[in-house]
């Protein structure tokens, strides 16, 4: 497989990876400071579990809690023309960048892309790569493919994504209570209007598009998402604000191309 051929293969997985939601741990729970004289046992406190969200609520109280969020990673797993594509993912938002390590069969192996400053950069396991990055800037390659890129990259601007949410959400649905980890989480089924959803991002939408999508969302009692499913495509966050800078790759580390 060729080096442009990979690289169309990584930019065709590429759109579902931006379309990832970005997710907060929960805050640490501190014991309280012991005291040094007995005292009788206090009756424990059951948490009262929180109101379950709807149509209405969903959208404002999941985009309050997103506020907090400076950094996220995660694993990412999908299925792409039939065949398995795993990913670890790590997103800041001040400054906005993302990078994502890849793995699957249409990459010969592991590849690498960084999101930083609107330029896309990609590694890929071949020899003409070299070990280095194809740098492609979407706001002036001639490629269409690319180009697309510049929208994309712009709408993992937070703000965007909470616009999106709110004028796309057509309909909430509570599934199950579930735990992953060590979290209670909610399953909420949210029914999204395609076009509105794409629409507020800035992106056209495709021909033969269907009107409405399901995705699936794991949702903990602080409203953080935990763990998101939407067709193939099943992201879990593993970290939460304790990713390190995104940087690009230096100048050396840059191979030209025709």
């Amino acid at each position: 497989m060729t080096l442009r051929t990979r690289a169309v293969a990584l930019a065709t997985t590429l759109p579902f990876l931006l379309g990832v939601a970005g997710c907060a741990d929960d805050a640490a729970v501190k014991p309280e400071a012991g005291t040094k004289k007995p005292v009788a046992a206090a009756p424990a406190k059951v948490a009262k579990p929180p109101a379950r969200l709807t149509t209405s609520t969903f959208a404002p109280v999941t985009i309050a809690a997103n506020a907090k969020v400076k950094s996220w990673t995660g694993v990412m797993r999908m299925s792409l023309n039939g065949q398995l594509v795993t990913a670890t993912i790590t997103q800041t938002y001040k400054p906005a960048a993302m990078r994502m390590d890849l793995s699957g069969p249409q990459f010969g192996g592991a590849a690498h892309a960084i999101l930083i400053n609107g330029v896309l950069y990609l590694h890929l396991p071949v020899p003409a790569a070299r070990g280095k990055y194809l740098k492609v800037d979407p706001k002036t390659t001639k490629d269409p493919a690319a180009a697309a890129f510049a929208q994309l990259l712009d709408s993992a601007d937070p703000a965007k994504s909470d616009k999106a949410m709110r004028k796309a959400l057509v309909k909430v649905k509570f599934v199950a209570s579930d735990t992953i980890g060590f979290r209670k989480v909610d399953r909420y089924d949210l029914t999204m209007n395609n076009k509105a959803m794409l629409r507020a991002l800035g992106i056209k939408a495709p021909a033969g598009m269907p009107k409405t999508s399901v995705q699936s969302l794991w949702i903990g009692a602080d409203r953080l998402t935990y763990k998101s499913l939407s067709g193939g495509t099943q992201v879990t966050v593993t970290g939460y604000n304790t990713v390190a800078p995104i940087t690009a790759p230096s100048a050396r580390m840059i191979i030209k191309t025709s």
